[in-house]
């Protein structure tokens, strides 16, 4: 062992365009927000269409990427937020960013293919990834083979239902009447998943998120959650009230 590589050297097949410009509001399972389209594009020379020969035949692919936003983590047990964040497990029991190789797969929906000056790009649906996401490979999904009979999801058995109905302050209208449909319908289905810890709840907290390009605050009080304010992202700062730092994303740090 002493005379071998205790490190491997991987780069990057190409980044991912998603509408999610921070973690925080991020679906915590791929698939579970069908509007959230993004795509992947290859970086040379895995952008020559050669490498994608009959990739159009498969509705799924497997997504290996990277959680780049933050580091790997020695810690050997953490708190998924399906157990409210109050239960630890084993790292490995979990699907948390928070791992040793900080290293991720998640099953995409493959809307299209398209080339673009003789480059391919993907046109990916249901997707849980940061906007600009180093893809470090990609697999068909077949579903004999990766969906098998009798199989047990553990502490996270069953998909998980939205749990919010989303509203808008009154004063929004006009500017949502500008907005195109599938952006507000991403926006809609994200938020009814319920973004916040499990362990969150305070109706007076005001929450923000940044998604395809808007700015959205909200707050929930029960089982609604009320968007108050709605800009473009350009137009706000930096540091804004809500959960934006790294010690608060839906995968519960160690």
């Amino acid at each position: 062992m002493s005379d071998r590589e205790d490190t491997l050297q991987l780069k990057p097949i190409g980044y991912v365009q998603s509408p999610f410009g921070e973690k925080f509001g991020i679906p915590r399972q791929a698939g579970l927000v069908e509007a959230a389209k993004g795509r992947l594009k290859p970086v040379p020379p895995y952008d020559n269409p050669a490498a994608w020969r009959g990739i159009e035949a498969f509705s799924h692919l497997w997504l290996i990427w990277q959680f780049h936003a933050h580091g790997a983590s020695s810690s050997l047990t953490v708190r998924p937020p399906r157990l409210g964040g109050n239960e630890r497990l084993g790292v490995f029991a979990t699907r948390s960013s928070f791992r040793p190789n900080p290293l991720a797969l998640s099953l995409v929906r493959l809307d299209g293919v398209e080339i673009i000056n003789d480059r391919i790009q993907l046109a990916l649906g249901g997707v849980d990834l940061l906007d600009g996401t180093p893809v470090l490979d990609v697999k068909p999904y077949l579903p004999w083979a990766d969906c098998p009979q009798g199989a047990r999801g553990g502490f996270a058995d069953q998909r998980p239902e939205a749990t919010l109905t989303v509203d808008w302050e009154h004063s929004l209208a006009p500017l949502l009447a500008t907005i195109p449909e599938h952006i507000v319908k991403l926006m809609t289905q994200t938020l009814a998943q319920d973004p916040r810890p499990a362990w969150h709840d305070d109706p007076d907290r005001l929450y923000g998120m940044q998604i395809a390009g808007w700015d959205l605050r909200f707050k929930v009080k029960g089982n609604q959650a009320l968007v108050v304010e709605l800009v473009a992202a350009s137009e706000t700062a930096c540091d804004r009230p809500g959960l934006n730092s790294a010690s608060e994303q839906q995968s519960s740090p160690p």
